[in-house]
């Protein structure tokens, strides 16, 4: 039998086993706690710095495209036979500061300031929102982008080179795949605080189409253009890039929480652009400090694992069939309906005997982007037509892609010719707008044809046929146009079946 003392033993050493067992259990709570809490921050730290320079690369690259635009904005006037006509004498007129730099850069394009100077100082002439101004305050806005005409004049004499009796600029190389023309490399762009406005300043010699510079107008005339950053444009690159008090800030700025990166490639430049970042670490920390809490409740949570990943697998199957019975009535690349979808609505109105019109429309040109450019610039523009297409259809009927570059559009309701008519105008309209991909602008167009019911056919196939019949006779006609089946009406059975063939 067993003593007292051997029984207070034993209890005493499972009492111990039990605490050690309990200390090795939450030692490996708090190691696993620990490692989870490392690994946790420095991920979000990681991911917390690329979120950061994700947003200063967009914002780079947003402000790059907008100064390019403002080189082509200006160089419709720096690069232009009548400018260097009309300096021949000296500074520009009256009557072209009127019609040129107050009635087109500043009321088309916006240019707050626009500066012609001769290269020595002593010819110039300033205009501030479209109203001429002195000399002294044309000279005091040279005096902030005095480096950046120093850099327009260096590039304009070093691309001239001794042309019969006189000079040629060096032309810019061509590039097929660019939508806006190449320009010499004489321009030179910046940013500046014009005003107390953080602004895009372009500077460039005023010179001919030609790029022939007579030996008498060796010296150059300089066109400073200043494009100031408005609230709309930063709004409007918030909005895109989904960040934060997007705006500009001295480079001496410390400021916890404020993300900075210089734009515009300008070292004189002294101020940055700043924002708020969206930063997914305190995200990552809300989602994952309860998982690591629920650590103690292994069971529970592998339970809840199990389930979850049984549920999700059902909803996956569920999605699987819902995605499959989606697909057969849908075009996979568009997400408007297939011809197998369309006809199902065709044949539902036709069903229910309500009046309604097809509008069949073509792509004219798409072969030529899909040669030039590639298949995925063709996708994307038939990605993008469908979706203009159906959002200016909306809930008055479908739109379809029945393979290739052709559309259908299924218009329920009693509608007028005029009505129909102007909505295939727009529909065209919708075809013709560029549409933007890696860069360039895609230019297409397209040709429709319309047709109803009943009155051009008392079946599904009699009016599709009527609205092929008019979308043909729409190419054959010169493209780009929409022709209503009812001046189809002259034309015979063979008629129409001919134009449909061709």
């Amino acid at each position: 039998m067993m003593t007292g003392k051997a029984q207070e033993g034993r209890a005493t050493r499972r009492h111990g086993f039990g605490v050690a067992i309990r200390a090795a259990a939450l030692l490996i709570v708090l190691s696993f706690g620990a490692a989870n809490y490392l690994v946790l921050d420095y991920a979000i730290e990681r991911a917390d710095s690329f979120a950061a320079e994700t947003e200063r690369t967009l914002v780079r690259n947003d402000f790059s495209h907008q100064i390019d635009q403002v080189v082509q904005y200006q160089s419709q006037l720096s690069f232009w036979d009548k400018s260097f006509a009309e300096l021949a004498d000296g500074m520009p007129g009256d009557a072209f500061v009127r019609d040129e730099l107050r009635d087109w850069m500043w009321s088309d394009f916006g240019f707050s300031w626009m500066i012609f100077t001769s290269s020595d100082g002593e010819r110039i002439l300033g205009v501030h929102r479209g109203q001429k101004v002195s000399e002294r305050r044309a000279r005091e806005k040279l005096h902030w982008v005095s480096d950046l005409t120093r850099k327009a004049e260096r590039a304009y004499y070093k691309a001239l080179s001794p042309d019969r009796g006189g000079f040629q600029v060096a032309g810019a190389k061509e590039d097929t795949d660019l939508l806006t023309p190449a320009l010499p490399g004489i321009h030179v762009s910046g940013m500046r605080l014009i005003d107390r406005v953080m602004s895009i300043v372009v500077v460039q010699t005023v010179i001919p189409k030609t790029l022939y510079i007579p030996a008498n107008r060796y010296e150059p005339t300089l066109l400073i253009t200043v494009k100031p950053v408005s609230q709309k444009m930063l709004a409007s690159a918030e909005q895109r890039f989904g960040l934060h008090d997007l705006g500009f800030t001295p480079i001496v700025t410390q400021e916890p929480g404020l993300v900075m990166t210089p734009v515009g490639a300008d070292t004189y430049n002294p101020m940055v652009a700043s924002w708020r970042p969206n930063m997914p670490g305190t995200f990552v920390w809300r989602s994952a400090l309860p998982q690591i809490a629920m650590f103690v409740l292994v069971f529970a949570g592998v339970m809840l694992f199990v389930s979850l990943r049984f549920s999700a697998l059902v909803r996956a199957l569920q999605r699987s069939e819902a995605d499959n019975a989606f697909l057969a009535r849908h075009d996979r690349l568009t997400g408007v309906k297939n011809r197998s979808g369309f006809d199902e609505e065709v044949t539902r109105a036709v069903g229910k005997g309500s009046p309604f019109a097809i509008l069949a429309i073509d792509l004219d040109k798409f072969k030529a982007v899909n040669d030039r450019h590639g298949h995925a610039a063709g996708d994307a523009v038939l990605e993008t037509v469908a979706r203009r297409f159906s959002e200016r259809i909306g809930s008055r009927g479908c739109v379809a892609r029945l393979g290739g570059d052709e559309f259908s559009v299924l218009l329920t309701g009693k509608h007028g010719r005029e009505e129909l008519m102007e909505l295939a105008g727009n529909l065209l309209l919708d075809t013709r707008l560029p549409i933007a991909y890696d860069g360039q602008l895609l230019v297409i167009d397209g040709s429709a044809g319309v047709a109803l019911f009943p009155q051009h056919g008392k079946s599904v196939h009699d009016v599709m046929l009527m609205a092929d019949a008019a979308l043909y006779a729409a190419k054959n006609g010169g493209r780009n146009r929409a022709v209503h089946a009812g001046d189809l009406a002259g034309m015979d059975a063979a008629q129409t079946g001919a134009v449909r063939a061709a």
